[in-house]
């Protein structure tokens, strides 16, 4: 999950964008020493219009525990619209296991966003 681009670095160790392909990242954050893994399998993809998939915290790591062992698999959709010269982004996600998870992953994705608010308006600039 993003959240503040100068805090996290996220490594993409398995990447399979298709119906039925899986993702594993590393999310590491230098200033709590802490690495978190993620993963999950693409239930469907169908460009350019939704990406859904599921979202889980790794059990296990090539470090040993995972931080968040007990958090449940989770449902992602995102939809693109088009709107004229814009594309409109609507992104759920569903199913956690508790209020804290929800409101974690709801930082992450505002964090995403906004690192995607950035580079939109650089690469606009530039054009």
């Amino acid at each position: 999950m993003c959240r503040d681009e100068s805090a996290h670095t996220t490594i993409h160790h398995q990447q399979d964008i298709r119906t039925g392909g899986r993702y594993l990242v590393e999310v590491r954050n230098p200033a709590k020493g802490e690495t978190y893994w993620g993963q999950g399998v693409y239930r469907e993809v169908k460009p350019p219009e939704k990406i859904v998939f599921t979202w889980s915290w790794t059990k296990e790591t090539p470090q040993g525990p995972h931080l968040h062992a007990d958090s449940p698999e989770t449902d992602v959709t995102v939809e693109f619209f088009a709107r004229g010269n814009s594309t409109e982004i609507v992104l759920r996600h569903e199913t956690f296991g508790s209020a804290k998870d929800r409101d974690e992953h709801n930082q992450g994705w505002n964090g995403c966003f906004d690192i995607l608010a950035k580079v939109l308006q650089t690469t606009s600039k530039h054009n």
